[in-house]
């Protein structure tokens, strides 16, 4: 079993607490209880997911504090992992160009994929910075008994 999950910022969680911190200010304490909890309930949260390769099932999930929305599915024969680089760009039609990242960070994100021989072709399976995404792509590799293609520079290369 290969589990992998990060922490995901949502921005309507936090209106809600904000909304109970309000509310707690204006001593109305019940509707203070409700958002608050709401707010922090679903502020931390984490996505995810897991692969059970003995099984061959996958559960891609969204986690908030013990609750895990996502179910269990089937996956086909996996063929290999594949780490596929993608810019960040803002829309074509703005007149402003995406400002430049700071000095040390790229503009530029990773995502990992699972391609799989069958009508799906490949699971989307998460996005991170370069190194995290090819030493995961590694371990489902290793995992799965597949090679991993990584294609994250002009040249692709196989990875074991």
């Amino acid at each position: 079993m290969y589990t992998y999950e990060k922490f995901n910022l949502r921005l309507l969680p936090w209106f809600f607490l904000i909304l109970g911190i309000v509310f707690l200010f204006s001593k109305m304490y019940t509707e203070a209880a409700i958002f608050g909890s709401i707010g922090l309930a679903f502020s931390i949260s984490y996505t995810g997911f897991s692969i059970d390769a003995e099984r061959g099932l996958i559960r891609q999930y969204d986690r908030f504090l013990w609750i895990y929305i996502g179910s269990w599915r089937p996956f086909p024969t996996p063929l290999y992992v594949t780490v596929v680089r993608i810019r960040l760009s803002d829309r074509r039609t703005t007149p402003i160009p995406l400002p430049m990242p700071e000095p040390g960070k790229s503009a530029r994100s990773y995502k990992m994929n699972l391609v799989v021989d069958g009508e799906e072709r490949y699971v989307s399976l998460t996005r991170g910075n370069r190194m995290e995404m090819l030493t995961e792509g590694v371990k489902i590799a290793r995992l799965l008994n597949i090679k991993v293609l990584d294609h994250t520079t002009s040249e692709k290369r196989w990875l074991s």
